[in-house]
């Protein structure tokens, strides 16, 4: 098992499928630190996400799999 895990999304509209992810990343490691995909990058990548960054990012702190969130830009 590793110290520190890292994984990146958008998780916007978070369904099961983003929590299994989560879940399964968490099973690596000791610590789960999620990029979560600023508002900008989204429009740039693909759209506008439906919940801005700051809604999905309390979601995701809420999981209790994630243990830090910070911005992926």
């Amino acid at each position: 098992m590793f110290d520190l895990g890292y994984t990146t999304g958008t998780f916007d509209l978070l369904h099961e499928g983003h929590y299994e992810l989560l879940k399964k990343c968490k099973t690596f490691c000791k610590i789960l630190i999620v990029g979560l995909v600023t508002d900008e990058l989204g429009i740039r990548q693909k759209r506008k996400p439906v919940l801005d960054y700051a809604h999905r990012k309390i979601l995701l702190e809420n999981s209790k799999y994630v243990d830090f969130v910070i911005p992926f830009n």
